[in-house]
């Protein structure tokens, strides 16, 4: 079935240059590793699990779950639509999605797969950019996420331009962190929390599957 909003997001960061993960950092002031470090903790990985990273884009978390609960920090790669896993019901210890939630065509149904290829106890996280609650910063943070953002990113390439650009756009139509919370409630999941990060520029939204 043809998804526009897949389509048009498979696009637009397949033709992004490589310097993601160095733009990354410096355009959240090296706050990302932070952000991932939280996740991996909340997630609470034994040793030997299979960790579940949903649209990991250049598997930076993905590389830091793997050195948690492996020596070889093994990571294995695998193509699909978030909304359909190919995996069978209970087989990881956890499931993450990290700065894509907004992008995915329909993130209840991408929980939903998440939850379900989870194993009973497991964490289901979703960390994502947010709209900061304190208004004074709002005035800062969105002229830097609708400006300054794309600004820097023509600097980089045209496709980087097109791409920050895009990103200010989707965070300002976002969910926010407790709608999030409610959708992994409705899915089953119990003790969902919304914890803002960095001012609120970001939020961890998490429950555990029974």
């Amino acid at each position: 079935m043809f998804d526009p909003k897949a389509r048009y997001v498979r696009n637009l960061f397949s033709k992004v240059p490589l310097e993601y993960d160095v733009l990354l950092g410096l355009l959240s002031f090296a706050q990302d590793r932070r952000w991932r470090a939280y996740v991996v903790n909340r997630a609470k990985p034994l040793k030997d699990d299979k960790i579940l990273d949903v649209a990991t884009g250049t598997g930076l978390l993905a590389a830091d779950f793997a050195r948690t609960v492996s020596s070889k920090g093994f990571v294995e790669w695998v193509l699909a639509r978030a909304e359909n896993l190919p995996f069978r019901d209970d087989c990881f210890g956890s499931a993450s999605i990290s700065l894509a939630l907004r992008n995915v065509s329909d993130a209840q149904s991408t929980l939903r797969e998440m939850s379900r290829a989870t194993g009973p106890g497991g964490i289901v996280i979703s960390l994502d950019f947010a709209r900061p609650s304190n208004r004074l910063f709002q005035l800062f943070y969105y002229d830097y996420l609708l400006g300054l953002f794309p600004f820097f990113g023509r600097m980089v390439s045209a496709a980087w331009g097109r791409t920050l650009s895009y990103l200010g756009r989707s965070i300002l139509r976002a969910r926010t962190g407790e709608q999030i919370a409610s959708l992994l409630r409705e899915e089953g999941l119990v003790d969902a929390v919304s914890v803002p990060l960095t001012a609120g520029i970001v939020c961890a939204v998490y429950g555990r599957k029974r």
